[in-house]
């Protein structure tokens, strides 16, 4: 190799290099440039997704069934809890119902729905506020990871949610059916629950009442 061709490789590897570099910068412009709107209050019209919180987002025609699902399963002015189901919640503020709705979820960026907003983290199950004990009719519920320990401590923040005749939702991993049957009482429904990115992980919607019957095409 000469002098010529080892300068030709180095500027093509250096041009590789600062397209990624502005690829970079550009995704963090756009980032930062949304969490202003944020702040200034303006919601926009989609949140990206932070795999680093392990948000992976429904597809819009699983989060339209479930969404049209949870306001027919909660009834006329019946009251939804989305404990980290913000894909749901979204879809849910798109439509037109009676039902009161609350976000319960780690990531601050929901805050723009204010009073509709409940930091939540999985943690710190009963941190929760005292004046939202049994005040639901619907849960929704989609624990952040694929664990014993996480669906364990979402499980007491739904049963202090939910009123004792409440009907219960719970998108997850299919390695968790049993454990999901036995805190919850909820069994695997036929309604598939996809996602806008491939998982590696089958993921399946388990409930303590009949759900398919509400989220029919």
């Amino acid at each position: 190799m000469n002098a010529n061709e080892s300068d030709d490789e180095t500027l093509h590897l250096s041009a590789e290099t600062m397209s990624a570099l502005m690829e970079f910068y550009q995704e963090q412009e756009e980032r930062e440039q949304k969490m202003k709107e944020i702040e200034e209050g303006n919601i926009p019209n989609n949140f990206e997704e932070n795999w680093n919180m392990s948000q992976f987002w429904y597809t819009e025609e699983t989060a339209k069934r479930l969404a049209e699902g949870c306001v027919k399963s909660a009834g006329s002015n019946g009251s939804i809890a989305c404990v980290s189901t913000p894909t749901v919640f979204r879809m849910l503020k798109k439509m037109e119902h009676n039902c009161t709705l609350k976000v319960l979820e780690y990531d601050k960026r929901f805050a723009i729905y204010k009073e509709e907003f409940i930091f939540y983290d999985f943690k710190n199950p009963l941190g929760v506020p005292r004046d939202l004990c049994e005040q639901f009719d619907l849960i929704v519920v989609d624990p952040p990871y694929l664990s014993e320990d996480c669906l364990t401590k979402t499980a007491i923040t739904v049963k202090f949610l939910m009123k004792p005749s409440a009907k219960i939702i719970v998108c997850t991993g299919s390695v968790m059916e049993e454990l999901v049957g036995r805190l919850l009482k909820a069994n695997k429904c036929e309604f598939e629950v996809k996602h806008a990115k491939s998982l590696s992980n089958p993921f399946m919607c388990y409930a303590n009442y009949n759900f398919d019957d509400y989220c029919q095409n």
